[in-house]
């Protein structure tokens, strides 16, 4: 597909699992959304930094083309999004090329891992089908 588009464009997938609340806004004078509120700060630091990060003890980015980066810091986190991931895996979604690895400690944050799946891209019309969150729950529970 890429060969096709006028722009050669790489796409590297990040998801930050944040299983605290947050207070969420509508600014209008930016038209945008904020999160509000000092007990929110350790959510910014991690959101500006984690795309930046590095894997523990190497020199390689966690974010790569073709990879979906699933970053977490509680292992319950951990376990469920392997299970979305497997789901997504049984329907061609993502190649077997799953890892899990530990970042290098951020300014202000440590203790956060990453799921890394290799995604598996598909040309024209082959995975068209979309799936409800029942089917989803459904093939998670047998």
């Amino acid at each position: 597909l890429k060969t096709e588009l006028p722009i050669k464009l790489d796409v590297a997938s990040l998801i930050l699992v944040y299983n605290t609340s947050l207070s969420i806004r509508f600014r209008m004078d930016e038209k945008r959304f904020d999160v509000d509120g000092t007990y929110n700060a350790r959510y910014e630091i991690i959101k500006k930094r984690i795309d930046k990060s590095y894997i523990k003890g190497t020199n390689e980015r966690v974010t790569q083309s073709g990879k979906m980066v699933i970053i977490y810091s509680q292992k319950e986190d951990e376990m469920e999004y392997l299970r979305y991931i497997r789901f997504l895996k049984s329907k061609g979604y993502f190649t077997n090329n799953i890892e899990i690895v530990e970042l290098e400690g951020l300014q202000g944050v440590t203790g956060l891992k990453a799921i890394r799946a290799e995604i598996l891209y598909h040309k024209g019309k082959e995975l068209e089908k979309t799936y409800t969150y029942d089917e989803l729950m459904q093939e998670l529970e047998s």
